[in-house]
C-alpha cells in the first residue's frame, strides 16, 4: 500500500511540475525566415474586408454586470444600430450614422431612463459597451478589424510571437503607440488583437485599451472571430467587455434608405451653419452684377445622404432627454 501511495504521489508531482509546460507551446511562423509579411501588407489587413455585418445574437458582459444578449447591425464607415437585452427585455439601444445618434435607455444603470439624441458624437458609444471608442473605431472593431492611430507614425518593431502564434507590428506617433497582432487564417492575415497607449508629454506611456479577436474562422466569404473582448484600465483593475457571437451574417441586405425628413434627427444643424443660412437670407443684391445678364442660381449644399431605416431609433415610450453628449 505504501508503495502505491508513493507512486501515486509521484504521479501527481510529475503532473503538477509538468503543467506549466503546457503554456510554453511554440507556434512556428507560417513563412520562411526571410519571407515575413511587409508592414504595408499587415496594415492593409487591419482594415475590415467586409462592408457590413449583422449579429442577431451574441452574449455580452460589461465588467461584472450580468451577461446580456447583444444584437447589432454595423456598416462602414460609420453606421451602427445595436441593442442589449436582459431576459428578453430591452436594456439600452444605440444607433448612430453620419447625421447623428440616438440612444434609448430603458433600464441601464448610471443614466436616467429616457431617449437621447443629437448630432454626431462619440460619447454615447460608451453607454452601450463601456469603452470610449469613436464611431469609426467601433465599426472597424465589430467588422473584424482594428482602430489605427492617426498618422504620421513610424514602424518601430515587427516580430513573430511564437507563444501566441501572432505576427506583431508596433507603431509610434508623437502622441501614441499601438501594437497590432495578426493571425494567419485561411491563407491570409487577419487582425487578432491590438493595444493602444498614449504618451502624456513624456516618454511614459499610459495604456488606453486592449482588444482581442479570438477563435478566428471562416464565416461565409470572410474570416471573423468567435469572440471579441476589450479591456481598459480602471483604477487598480481592468474593466472588460466580452462578446461571444452566436450568429454572424456578413454583407446583409439592407432595406431601402428612408427619406432624410423621416429621420429622428432631421433638421439638426450647428450654430455656424444656422448663422450662415440667416446671413444668406438677408443678403443685399450684388451692385456689380450685370442687370442684363441672367441671375445665377445660388449654390446650395448637397442633400444629406439617406439613412437606411435599420439605423434609425425613435423614442416611443420614453421621455425625451435631449443631447447626452452636451451635458
Amino acid at each position: 500500500m505504501r508503495t502505491l501511495r508513493t507512486l501515486s504521489c509521484l504521479a501527481w508531482l510529475v503532473l503538477a511540475v509538468g503543467t506549466p509546460a503546457c503554456h510554453l507551446r511554440s507556434v512556428e511562423a507560417p513563412y520562411a525566415a526571410d519571407a515575413a509579411p511587409s508592414a504595408a501588407q499587415l496594415l492593409a489587413a487591419a482594415t475590415p474586408r467586409i462592408s457590413a455585418l449583422q449579429v442577431s445574437s451574441a452574449k455580452v458582459r460589461v465588467g461584472r454586470a450580468p451577461a446580456g444578449n447583444l444584437m447589432f447591425l454595423a456598416q462602414k464607415p460609420g453606421r451602427f444600430s445595436g441593442q442589449v437585452q436582459i431576459a428578453g427585455r430591452e436594456l439600452v439601444s444605440l444607433a448612430f450614422h453620419e447625421q447623428g445618434y440616438a440612444l434609448r435607455n430603458v433600464a441601464a444603470d448610471g443614466l436616467a431612463t429616457g431617449f437621447y439624441a443629437g448630432p454626431p458624437a462619440d460619447c454615447a458609444i460608451r453607454q452601450l459597451i463601456g469603452v470610449p471608442f469613436a464611431a469609426s473605431e467601433l465599426i472597424a472593431l465589430v467588422l473584424g478589424g482594428a482602430p489605427l492611430i492617426a498618422g504620421p507614425y513610424e514602424i518601430v518593431e515587427q516580430h513573430w510571437d511564437r507563444r501566441a502564434g501572432h505576427e506583431v507590428l508596433r507603431l509610434r506617433s508623437t502622441s501614441a503607440e499601438q501594437e497590432l497582432r495578426f493571425a494567419w487564417v485561411a491563407g491570409a492575415w487577419w487582425v487578432a488583437g491590438s493595444t493602444l497607449w498614449l504618451r502624456n508629454g513624456s516618454a511614459a506611456l499610459t495604456r488606453v485599451w486592449t482588444l482581442r479577436h479570438e477563435e478566428l474562422r471562416p464565416v461565409g466569404t470572410t474570416v471573423l472571430p468567435a469572440s471579441t473582448w476589450v479591456s481598459r484600465p480602471n483604477g487598480r483593475r481592468d474593466e472588460k467587455v466580452s462578446i461571444r457571437y452566436r450568429s454572424q451574417i456578413p454583407e446583409p441586405i439592407l432595406d431601402d434608405a428612408s427619406s432624410p425628413a423621416e429621420s429622428d434627427d432631421a433638421g439638426w444643424e450647428d450654430e455656424d451653419t444656422a448663422a450662415s443660412d440667416e446671413a444668406d437670407t438677408g443678403a443685399e443684391p450684388d451692385p456689380e452684377a450685370s442687370a442684363d445678364g441672367p441671375t445665377p442660381e445660388p449654390t446650395r449644399p448637397l442633400a444629406p445622404a439617406k439613412i437606411p431605416p435599420q439605423f434609425i431609433l425613435d423614442g416611443a415610450g420614453l421621455s425625451p432627454r435631449g443631447d447626452l453628449c452636451r451635458r
